[in-house]
C-alpha cells in the first residue's frame, strides 16, 4: 500500500527535500555564472500522478516506468554558459515507478536542438547528466529539431522523429473536494507546478528499446524551476507560497 502524500501541509516539503543529484540547480551562484537558470518545466510520466487510489495502487511499480524531463530557459546560465532560449530534454527508463520517491532510472538519453556552439551543446548536456543519477556517455545525446511550447494551460513539445506530445488544463475539480487525489511530486527541482491531461504522445527511442504512446490521462507535470519562490500547487484548495 501506498503511503499517503496527499495532505496540502506535505506538498511544500516534497518541493523542496527532493534528492540532489534530482536538482539540477545550483544552491549558490557557481563562479563564472551570470545567474541560476530559470524557466519552464514539462515531466511526462507513463503513470497517472492524480487519480484515486485504486489506479494508483494498480500502477505502482507495474506502470510508470519512463519519464521525459523538458527544460526551456528564459534566463540563467550552467557551467558559465548563459542559456536563455535554449532547451534541452532526457528521457529515462527504469525497472520501477519513477514517479515514485526514491526509484531511479537504468538509462537515459539527452536531446539537445541543432546550431549550438560547443560550448552550449555541452552546457546543456550537462543540465540533462545533473538530473539524472544514471551515467551516460555521448551515443546517448541525440541532436534534432526541439519544439517546446510549455505553459500550464497548454504544453506542446517534440524533438525530432522521436518524441511528440500535447497536453493541457483538465477538468477542474467538483465543488467541495476533489474524489481523486495527488500522488506525487515532480522528481526533479520545481518552484511551482500543476498537474495536466496529456492529450496524445508519441515516443519511440531504440536506444532504450522503447515505444511508449499514451492519451487522456493525467500524467504530465508542468511548472517553473529556479524562481525565488515556492509556490504549493493549487490541487482544490487555495495557492500558498513560501519563501525558500
Amino acid at each position: 500500500m501506498l503511503p499517503n502524500k496527499t495532505l496540502p501541509s506535505l506538498l511544500l516539503i516534497c518541493l523542496t527535500s527532493l534528492p540532489a543529484w534530482a536538482s539540477g540547480l545550483p544552491l549558490s551562484k557557481p563562479p563564472g555564472d551570470t545567474g541560476v537558470p530559470c524557466g519552464s518545466f514539462v515531466e511526462l510520466h507513463s503513470c497517472e500522478l492524480f487519480a484515486g487510489p485504486c489506479v494508483i495502487n494498480s500502477e505502482v511499480n507495474q506502470t510508470g516506468n519512463y519519464v521525459l524531463h523538458a527544460w526551456q530557459f528564459d534566463r540563467g546560465s550552467f557551467r558559465g554558459v548563459p542559456l536563455r532560449g535554449l532547451a534541452v530534454a532526457l528521457l529515462e527508463k527504469g525497472q520501477d515507478t519513477l514517479a515514485v520517491a526514491g526509484n531511479h532510472a537504468t538509462d537515459a538519453v539527452a536531446y539537445v536542438p541543432p546550431g549550438l556552439t560547443v560550448t552550449q551543446r555541452s552546457a546543456l548536456v550537462a543540465w540533462a547528466r545533473a538530473n539524472t543519477a544514471v551515467p551516460f556517455d555521448d551515443t546517448h545525446v541525440r541532436v534534432a529539431p526541439v519544439q517546446a511550447q510549455i505553459a500550464p494551460e497548454k504544453v506542446s513539445f517534440s524533438v525530432g522523429q522521436w518524441i511528440t506530445f500535447t497536453g493541457g488544463t483538465p477538468p477542474p475539480c467538483p465543488t467541495g473536494a476533489c474524489a481523486q487525489m495527488l500522488w506525487y511530486a515532480p522528481r526533479l527541482a520545481a518552484t511551482s507546478f500543476v498537474v495536466d491531461q496529456l492529450g496524445h504522445s508519441r515516443i519511440i527511442e531504440p536506444l532504450l528499446a522503447l515505444k511508449w504512446m499514451d492519451h487522456g490521462r493525467q500524467t504530465l507535470f508542468v511548472g517553473r524551476f529556479g524562481d525565488p519562490e515556492v509556490t504549493v500547487p493549487p490541487i482544490c484548495n487555495p495557492t500558498e507560497t513560501a519563501s525558500l
